[in-house]
């Protein structure tokens, strides 16, 4: 299988992602923020190309089958190319062909952290029933409670230690639309005294794995408000 053009094989690496309303720029889709980064982390710079998923054009079901996204997708020679479809299996595979630097999570907890703060932001934008909101915010605020005293229990500036890793890369993104759009669509704000959370948060800002492959505002207001009144995106509760 191949799926571009002699050119545009140079790298040998695509990455396949949901766009933007557009149809041109990169939605702001947590996962594809995350496999972005695992991306920089180990140098490697995949020709990027957006896709309306909803349409589900032939091309796109013809490299991924299953319809997901984000897939990375690595041309090993002219006929052939592996497709990966899952943030873990992509880090996996990215460590054991690039070694250094090492971005393997040992910490479960680590690595469901993000994942929990993200169920409870997905129940919150999507409710349209009053009478749940303060739950769901108090929900919310909960599991950030829980990360805050995980990330004050830890030694250095990330979730396992000075260098980040593929727990970082799953939650620095998650805690981004918490910081954007729920609090543009739901006004819920990190409170100032979740101290290790905003550590965590300002040490994020200042790596440029995080800022290189960061949505704009802009673009995280657009894609969530579009899904505010309608059921999150298939794929978006799982735990990865």
């Amino acid at each position: 299988m191949s799926i571009g053009s002699r050119s545009e094989l140079t790298s040998g690496y695509f990455l396949l992602v949901r766009a933007a309303s557009d149809e041109s720029s990169i939605a702001a889709c947590p996962l594809t923020h995350q496999v972005q980064m695992l991306c920089k982390l180990k140098n490697i710079e995949p020709l990027i190309m957006p896709f309306n998923i909803q349409k589900k054009s032939k091309k796109f079901l013809e490299i991924n089958s299953t319809g997901k996204v984000p897939v990375l997708v690595h041309q090993v020679n002219e006929d052939e190319a592996l497709v990966l479809d899952d943030p873990p299996l992509i880090a996996k595979y990215l460590e054991e062909l690039y070694p250094d630097p090492p971005i393997g999570s040992k910490s479960k907890e680590a690595i469901v952290a993000g994942s929990d703060i993200f169920q409870k932001f997905c129940a919150l934008i999507k409710n349209q029933d009053p009478s749940k909101e303060a739950g769901m915010k108090a929900a919310l605020l909960r599991k950030m409670e829980a990360l805050d005293s995980l990330l004050k229990s830890t030694n250095g500036a990330f979730m396992e230690g000075d260098s980040l890793r593929f727990s970082d890369c799953s939650l620095l993104p998650k805690l981004l639309l918490v910081r954007v759009a729920a609090k543009e669509l739901k006004g819920v704000e990190i409170p100032a005294r979740l101290k290790g959370v905003w550590r965590y948060i300002h040490a994020g800002e200042k790596q440029s794995v995080f800022l290189e492959t960061r949505p704009s505002n802009e673009l995280i207001k657009e894609h969530w408000s579009r899904h505010f009144a309608a059921p999150i995106i298939e794929g978006y509760e799982k735990d990865y």
